[in-house]
């Protein structure tokens, strides 16, 4: 574990999961991994989705961590619940070619975890990301929603005013790349890529890097995207969306 990693651990504080997760078996498996990790604090399991954000108390150290086919069980009007609460939300999805996009992109700010990818160290991973203030999307459902988008319908929307800084900024957003790995690139501190992101986002009038990044492919705003061609390919880690 390298030391900065470390010292994101360190910081945080032990984490409240709220489960829920229909299907007992699934439910089962999942609370046990929760609980092997050293960044939980407690674990509480729930078949149904309207009681989970009902137990919910501390929006700073609970997180709702739920599966898509719960969700669709009723569970869209308290997963709005838990966004109106400012609920941080982990959704657990199924393969990324059998995802409901349209579930996905109603639920901006949640942090998205196929069920192939789920194993201690991946959830520990997105856990300390998520209490961190990051929002965790895998690269296979950022290249669908992207390709999903470019293939929509253009919307008549003014074309946003950004700074030259912001530009090279977008560039690397739509590659997918962190803020820790946006201000490495531009040779700012990570808290300067932060404030160039929340102006992107601001001004393309997205709730989220995903939409961002999906309307400036869509209508061209990011130009010659070349110059990001020999950046690293993310890790896990550094692929979590800030």
């Amino acid at each position: 574990m390298s030391h900065s990693r470390a010292a994101l651990q360190a910081a945080t504080r032990p984490l409240n999961i709220f489960l829920a997760i229909r299907n007992d078996l699934q439910r089962y498996g999942v609370e046990a991994m929760l609980r092997s990790l050293d960044v939980v604090g407690g674990c509480s399991a729930y078949p149904d989705l309207d009681a989970a954000v009902d137990a919910v108390r501390d929006p700073g150290t609970d997180i709702l961590l739920t599966a898509s086919d719960t969700a669709e069980h009723g569970g869209e009007a308290a997963l709005r619940r838990a966004a109106h609460r400012g609920i941080r939300v982990l959704l657990l999805l199924p393969r990324p070619s059998e995802v409901n996009l349209d579930q996905v992109t109603s639920l901006p700010g949640a942090s998205l975890l196929p069920m192939d990818d789920l194993d201690p160290r991946t959830l520990d991973e997105v856990l300390t990301a998520m209490d961190a203030g990051e929002v965790h999307i895998p690269p296979a459902l950022t290249r669908a929603l992207l390709h999903r988008a470019g293939h929509g319908e253009p919307r008549a929307l003014a074309a946003p005013r950004l700074t030259p800084r912001e530009k090279e900024a977008l560039v690397l957003l739509v590659d997918g790349y962190s803020n820790k790995q946006i201000a490495r690139r531009l040779r700012i501190s990570e808290h300067g890529a932060k404030r160039l992101v929340a102006n992107i986002l601001a001004k393309l009038n997205c709730p989220n890097r995903t939409l961002a990044a999906a309307r400036a492919l869509r209508e061209g705003l990011c130009g010659d995207r070349a110059a990001t061609a020999t950046l690293p390919t993310p890790t896990l880690v550094d692929a979590t969306w800030r």
